[in-house]
């Protein structure tokens, strides 16, 4: 009993708390242009005692959609991997995962503009110390504020999330669990030199993260 009730507890404690680059209001892409990308996004976050680290290298592709001078909306699909740890024994492999996801701007003026992004990710599974993590999958919505000079762009958000995934122990023990809190925020620094956009992006839920994206579009 003893045995089942500490691997239940590192599958608790083996459970991370995602989150992904959003970026400011305002989509690099423009209006009927693709946008190509890669980025990379290292996440910690503090749950139940335990330290949840998650490196992320990724891909991504976007398309600008909306109307000619009228502010734009981008869709996007993203692909990569990440690992799994935590400060006791949970170790897993890098695994691949996917996601999609929409924003834009509501208003984009010269000087200032805002907007929402949504964006859901799915993982593979993940497996260390005789636990699964199985099923991950999270979603966030995002409602950036932003400041433009020239090329240099500034941004902060406040962001709602929810993070939920299935453990199971070598016994077949299994549990349902979701990240604590819903509400975090985020802001970064953005550079816009023609065809080619640099982002840097730091975010706060349950500990800091941060990560950066370059992307070209034609």
């Amino acid at each position: 009993m003893k045995s089942i009730v500490l691997l239940l507890v590192l599958a608790f404690t083996a459970s991370p708390a995602l989150a992904f680059h959003i970026g400011p209001a305002t989509p690099a892409a423009g209006h009927g242009q693709v946008e190509l990308g890669g980025g990379y996004f290292f996440y910690q976050a503090e749950l139940d005692d335990a330290d949840i680290e998650q490196n992320r290298p990724y891909l991504q592709v976007g398309y600008g959609m909306g109307i000619e001078k009228e502010p734009r909306w981008e869709v996007y699909l993203r692909g990569g991997a990440a690992d799994l740890r935590d400060e006791a024994n949970f170790d897993s492999e890098y695994q691949p995962f996917g996601g999609v996801g929409l924003k834009g701007a509501f208003y984009d003026g010269s000087h200032f503009g805002w907007g929402m992004a949504v964006q859901g990710d799915y993982f593979a599974d993940f497996e260390s110390a005789g636990i699964d993590i199985r099923h991950l999958w999270e979603v966030e919505l995002g409602f950036p504020f932003q400041g433009r000079l020239g090329p240099f762009i500034l941004y902060l958000s406040p962001v709602f999330y929810h993070t939920q995934m299935k453990a199971e122990n070598s016994f077949g023990s299994e549990m349902k669990m979701t990240e604590d809190g819903n509400f975090g925020g985020f802001g970064g620094f953005g550079l816009d030199l023609g065809p080619v956009r640099f982002e840097a992006e730091a975010q706060y839920k349950s500990d800091w993260s941060a990560g950066g994206f370059l992307s070209v579009r034609f």
